[in-house]
């Protein structure tokens, strides 16, 4: 977006500002002198932004897929707290997630930390995979490919056109 790198300066002094509650010179310098800071300690601030591509569709189906993991998810926790006996079953599942951008693992982290009876225990880069703890662990297999279809529908959601193409490839 033009003119998004001028704008990051002003956005770090408005935020000084507001932190200190006043409009003074005092706070104005030394906001001046912290934005730039910020902006020399952090330089991919000042690249040009990138926004990522939206398709409508598949950013549908990751809504309904999302909503039906939710609403699942709570009735079956919601069944093992009433239970007498409960059955839970955990386990930590490592699942691998090769050729993933940053921002896809983070998503998709998020994600599966939202729906209850999962939970992301750590991220790795290097080989790209998560570590995520299942209260409900029947199969690992199933879990990993739970997560590779959400992985799936995340990249044709905001993927590039090669990662779309990696994940339709069988």
């Amino acid at each position: 977006i033009p003119g998004l790198a001028a704008l990051i300066p002003t956005l770090l002094l408005a935020i000084w500002l507001l932190a200190w509650g006043s409009v003074t010179w005092a706070n104005v310098a030394s906001g001046l002198v912290v934005a730039l800071g910020l902006l020399v300690a952090i330089p991919d601030a000042r690249r040009r932004a990138h926004l990522p591509v939206v398709r409508p569709w598949p950013l549908a189906r990751l809504a309904v897929r999302l909503a039906r993991d939710l609403v699942v998810a709570n009735i079956v926790l919601t069944r093992e707290v009433l239970a007498l006996r409960p059955r839970i079953s955990t386990g930590v599942v490592r699942v691998p997630l090769p050729e993933c951008s940053d921002e896809v693992v983070a998503l998709l982290a998020n994600l599966v930390a939202m729906t209850p009876g999962t939970m992301p225990v750590e991220v790795g880069r290097a080989p790209s995979e998560m570590l995520v703890h299942v209260l409900h662990l029947h199969s690992v297999e199933e879990v990993r490919r739970d997560i590779w279809s959400l992985r799936d529908l995340v990249v044709r959601a905001f993927g590039t056109p090669e990662a779309i193409a990696a994940v339709s490839a069988p």
